[in-house]
């Protein structure tokens, strides 16, 4: 799986570059599928995927008859823009940041290098980010927009040094989504994030006004900075109940652990760091014969896909992907005509979306676990 996501990110990434030198004129027809996949010694899918994405950026275009060809856009592209994501593959943000992102750039003139990381381990998930982030400092960048690796217990050093290769390079860096070290200290580069401490306590009010009193949190070790501060928010938000949003460590589809939690804890709501892993907390409360919201209310954090598709439909915070990334794209611009002015942090607003899943339930209590 790894090797695809390498071979995929190598053909889009040098294809766009070739695109952004000028090689190919606007208007005249692109290189085939089959003849880039003899180029690139890769399977035709791997290049279908790759020019997909670039289509979707606004860089080719398909025509009947004519084939692929390039927008006349593109071939005005006289700067050179990272973007390092490696959480789409566990954070839903992510994806549509990256578009919104592309966009920009191709609006403003940059071209943009994309690198979306999605390994599962965790160790090459890392490996490869710096890789990338060497490659993209050989090639020249104007600037790099950085989501911080997490997942990892040394995750503070391994960004450190991935920051401080940008630096040594005199590569701006915006960092997306969170910092590179826990709150409540500050590093010292650029900030695109929401308020996660608020979105944490507006979250907290909400539960507490369908009557919840016992708030669990579901958390995983290791995370980012940014979803310990939703944890914070929401134990602040929580304080005086007899269960105050209480963080446990679990994955949502261990059913022996969210067993045992929801038995000795006896919660009323449960908060997940995203939708995600409250869609699949779902799932296994529905196996232990736990129903929401009747028995337990639960809630997450994005608001992008996972909290309407899935069964009841998820209460949680949504997430401004649109605006952040012309947040995270302003910021780097500022930052590349003053690359020594002083670090910025700028936050957004989540705002509350409710759905049934934390709707009041019907009677009292929780039902014993029967399975």
């Amino acid at each position: 799986m790894g090797g695809l996501q390498r071979k995929y990110a190598e053909i889009r990434d040098t294809l766009r570059g070739e695109i952004a030198a000028g090689k190919y004129g606007a208007g005249r027809p692109f290189p085939s599928e089959a003849m880039l996949a003899r180029r690139f010694g890769a399977a035709r899918h791997t290049v279908v995927r790759a020019l997909r994405e670039l289509q979707s950026q606004g860089v080719l275009t398909r025509r009947q008859g004519a084939g692929t060809v390039i927008t006349g856009a593109a071939q005005h592209l006289t700067g050179r823009i990272a973007l390092i994501i490696h959480g789409s593959g566990y954070c839903e943000i992510f994806a549509p940041i990256a578009r919104a992102i592309s966009h920009l750039c191709l609006t403003h003139g940059y071209s943009l290098l994309f690198s979306d990381i999605a390994l599962d381990d965790n160790r090459q998930r890392v490996v490869q980010v710096i890789r990338q982030a060497r490659e993209y400092i050989k090639m020249g960048m104007d600037g790099v927009v950085f989501q911080p690796v997490e997942l990892m217990k040394n995750a503070v050093d391994v960004n450190r040094e991935i920051v401080e290769l940008f630096d040594a390079a005199k590569i701006p860096v915006v960092l997306l989504d969170s910092d590179i070290v826990p709150a409540p200290e500050r590093s010292r580069y650029d900030l695109a994030a929401v308020n996660h401490f608020a979105a944490g306590m507006k979250l907290a009010e909400h539960l507490r006004k369908t009557g919840s009193r016992r708030i669990l949190y579901l958390l995983q070790h290791n995370r980012a900075p940014c979803v310990q501060e939703r944890y914070m928010g929401l134990r602040t938000g929580c304080e005086g109940l007899p269960l105050p949003g209480k963080a446990v460590f679990a994955e949502p589809d261990d059913v022996a652990r969210i067993r045992r939690h929801v038995r000795s804890l006896k919660p009323d709501a449960i908060a997940c760091y995203n939708d995600r892993q409250a869609a699949i907390l779902m799932q296994t409360l529905a196996r232990i014969g736990i129903r929401v919201p009747g028995d337990i209310r639960v809630a997450g954090f994005d608001d992008v896909n996972y909290a309407t598709l899935a069964t009841p439909r998820l209460t949680t915070m949504h997430q401004p992907c649109r605006e952040l990334a012309e947040l995270a794209f302003d910021m780097l611009m500022v930052r590349i005509k003053a690359p020594d002015a002083p670090a910025k942090e700028t936050f957004l607003n989540a705002t509350l979306v409710v759905r049934e899943s934390t709707e009041k339930p019907t009677r009292k209590g929780i039902r014993p676990c029967t399975r």
